[in-house]
């Protein structure tokens, strides 16, 4: 039976992907770096970063970034979102869908970890890397 269970590699859709704190391309104006392989935008709100999935919560669209308006907006039914993930407007039913992560030291040792409820992690002094786990999804919450 074992040879059913998917075996996902580091890099690989539904395995880790580890990314240096200096590598996320997250300016200071609030743009968030999207990783195309992993399918998740790595987003910086204030000094706490956040690993965001790139499907929308109301049927599954991949969405994009409107760097006009600095939200996530939904081309297929005009849903909407926060940096943060958090839902403004549109028929999509929760916030956006978030990855598990940890943040670790240049040795290894893992300084910060993601909550239950997908919470942005607030980047402690000493981190190196963040290591985001695609095979954990973390529901958004219910707006309504």
């Amino acid at each position: 039976f074992l040879f059913a269970m998917p075996r996902f590699r580091e890099g690989e859709v539904g395995g880790r992907f580890t990314q240096q704190i200096g590598d996320f391309g997250l300016d200071t104006n609030g743009t968030p770096n999207a990783n195309n392989v992993g399918k998740f935008w790595m987003v910086k709100v204030g000094d706490s970063i956040n690993a965001i999935y790139k499907v929308c919560t109301h049927l599954g669209c991949l969405y994009g970034w409107n760097s006009n308006g600095k939200i996530f907006a939904c081309p297929c039914h005009g849903s909407q979102f926060q940096l943060d993930g958090t839902w403004i407007a549109g028929p999509a039913p929760r916030n956006l869908d978030r990855f598990k992560m940890q943040i670790l030291d240049a040795g290894g040792n893992v300084l910060a970890t993601s909550d239950d409820a997908g919470s942005m992690i607030k980047v402690p002094a000493g981190a190196d890397r963040v290591v985001v786990d695609t095979g954990a999804k973390i529901t958004g919450k219910a707006h309504f």
